[in-house]
């Protein structure tokens, strides 16, 4: 019956409502219609799929042709997975661009036939890991921090490590206790993650931080400081507010964690969240985030002052500025921070 149809309709309207393995198995099993499913074809799902993600130079393939079949297939499939999970992955290598992770040659990150082939033999071996921590793998090993591989390895001990990190592990989500905040909402292709006193909400949080925390005072990153501190109050409730609602990708992007020692029951486990409001993206040059940490909420940015003191923070810093303020003002929190925050930077 397949093989009356026009292939006219299989190629405008069949083909693209099967997913990728999907249309290889026509190729594969329907010798009438097999040459529809080319390479070309494939290449097109592929740019679908980078817009669909907004990863449009930020990740591609090699396009030199002859592209080999086998290539191709590799990934279309890995950029037809993870609909949340590969967004968040180009929200991060913006950030890895602005911070020097990424080659000396700048994006996109291209994803090489040869490691495609060494590395993902089948299906399979791309689901071995949460989804997102297999797409990071796609392409961790083209970052580098002062000449430090950023790829992700594989520990002996079941646990991971990438740079000169501590090493992590996938923290299971029968492990949590019951109650425990990180609980609600777990996401098992983009997991809760423990690394040594750190308890992440997921991998992509346990990334994000790792930019501010370990890769951000690396060569060529100029004037990652803070420049901006208010002592708020853990009892204050438009702190409590800023560290626990959810906000909303116009204003910025939530990275949480706990600072527990290592103990899943402990009492006094500390919650900390950094928003970022700028360099995540498209077209921004600039990365600023807030750290809501011990009551306390810092102002961190790469920004280049356009002025000096004692012109104020919105004329210095126009960009991270307005940011913040936009941030804040729901919460009640705008003047308390910029207006009357401590100036250090």
């Amino acid at each position: 019956m397949s093989d009356s149809v026009p292939d006219e309709l299989w190629l405008g309207r069949i083909l693209p409502s099967l997913l990728v393995h999907e249309a290889v198995c026509v190729r594969a099993t329907c010798r009438v219609k097999a040459a529809l499913v080319t390479a070309a074809l494939l290449v097109e799902r592929i740019d679908g799929s980078l817009a669909r993600h907004s990863l449009t130079g930020l990740i591609d393939i090699d396009r030199t042709a002859p592209l080999p079949f086998s290539y191709v297939l590799r990934a279309a499939y890995v950029l037809e997975q993870g609909s949340n999970e590969w967004p968040g992955m180009g929200r991060f290598i913006r950030l890895a661009a602005i911070y020097r992770l990424t080659p000396a040659n700048g994006l996109p990150l291209v994803l090489s036939a040869q490691w495609l082939t060494a590395h993902l033999p089948s299906r399979t071996a791309f689901h071995q890991l949460p989804l997102a921590m297999a797409i990071y793998r796609l392409f961790s090993h083209l970052l580098t921090d002062e000449g430090t591989s950023l790829a992700l390895q594989p520990a002996d001990d079941g646990s991971y490590w990438i740079g000169n990190l501590w090493t992590f592990r996938v923290v299971p989500l029968g492990e949590l206790p019951g109650g425990h905040p990180y609980a609600y909402g777990y996401k098992r292709t983009d997991p809760v993650i423990r690394s040594d006193r750190f308890l992440y909400l997921s991998f992509s949080a346990f990334l994000m931080h790792a930019v501010f925390l370990w890769w951000s005072d690396g060569e060529g990153v100029v004037g990652h400081r803070r420049v901006l501190e208010a002592h708020i109050g853990h009892g204050d409730c438009r702190y409590g507010r800023l560290l626990t609602d959810n906000i909303t990708e116009d204003q910025g992007i939530t990275v949480d964690y706990r600072r527990d020692r290592g103990d899943l029951n402990a009492a006094d486990a500390r919650d900390e969240r950094n928003v970022i409001v700028s360099g995540f993206r498209p077209n921004e040059t600039v990365a600023s985030h807030l750290l809501v940490w011990n009551g306390r909420i810092d102002l961190f940015t790469t920004e280049r002052r356009t002025a000096d003191r004692p012109q104020p923070l919105s004329v210095r810093f126009q960009v991270s500025i307005g940011a913040v303020r936009r941030l804040l003002r729901p919460f009640g929190l705008e003047r308390d921070v910029i207006d009357r925050g401590t100036v250090v930077g």
